[in-house]
């Protein structure tokens, strides 16, 4: 079942899971498309580490210049530079949604690697990359209390867009990002990043009742995949 594509509509465009057996030896690797932005997303964990002080959890987000049709670098230069800033705060983003969701107890080193293999430009790959960090641990034997659902809201001339393009965000008076969790029959919001102009709590309320039915779709689709897919979970000492 590894080659069947999930999808599901987030505003007006169509977001596809898939379970990849491209990383056969990761704990979790999945595939997430938008547009044509793909991103891949593989988690592993490895043996635990006490006594360290510290949750050894360890983000990753990749761009390539491949995922854009470019090859940049003198005659004899073709390694990849240091990570951009942008890719700096893109992993970070998602550290912050999934850290919280780890077992206190856990000891175990995670890796989670999230890789730009396709870029549009059009599409953001950071939620792709949220949703598939989500998904790839979901599916794996990690201890984790997701899923989680992630969206970007923006407002532009007074309506709100779900997952709006670089070219809306350049027009847009507020631009909300945010991750949600499940409890109970309640959405839960454990990660925001937000940049508006004098944008009041009314404002994100609404923003996040915009986003809710997309969300609650993105929460079931995933749990659907974890039915299908997912491993026995690991059972802490």
């Amino acid at each position: 079942m590894a080659d069947k594509d999930y999808q599901i509509n987030v505003g007006d465009k169509q977001l596809t899971l898939k379970v990849s057996d491209w990383a056969e030896q990761a704990s979790g690797s999945v595939l997430c498309r938008m547009g044509d932005t793909l991103v891949m997303v593989n988690a592993v964990m490895a043996s635990p580490r006490p006594n360290l002080g510290f949750f050894p959890l360890t983000v990753e987000y990749e761009e390539k210049f491949y995922a854009a049709g470019r090859i940049l670098g003198s005659r004899y230069m073709r390694r990849e530079g240091k990570p951009a800033d942008e890719a700096v705060i893109t992993a970070r983003l998602i550290d912050r949604a999934i850290r919280p969701l780890f077992p206190d107890h856990l000891a175990n080193e995670i890796q989670v690697v999230v890789t730009c293999l396709s870029w549009d430009g059009e599409n953001d790959p950071d939620v792709l990359g949220l949703l598939g960090a989500s998904l790839a641990l979901g599916i794996s034997d990690v201890p984790w209390a997701g899923p989680l659902g992630a969206v970007r809201v923006g407002r532009k001339d007074g309506k709100l867009i779900l997952n709006p393009t670089y070219e809306d965000r350049e027009k847009v008076d507020m631009d909300f990002l945010f991750s949600v969790v499940k409890e109970g029959d309640e959405l839960l919001v454990n990660m925001i990043e937000a940049e508006a102009e004098e944008a009041d709590e009314a404002t994100f309320e609404e923003a996040l009742s915009f986003a809710t039915p997309a969300l609650l779709e993105m929460l079931k689709l995933q749990q659907t995949i974890a039915r299908d897919h997912g491993k026995q979970k690991l059972v802490l000492p």
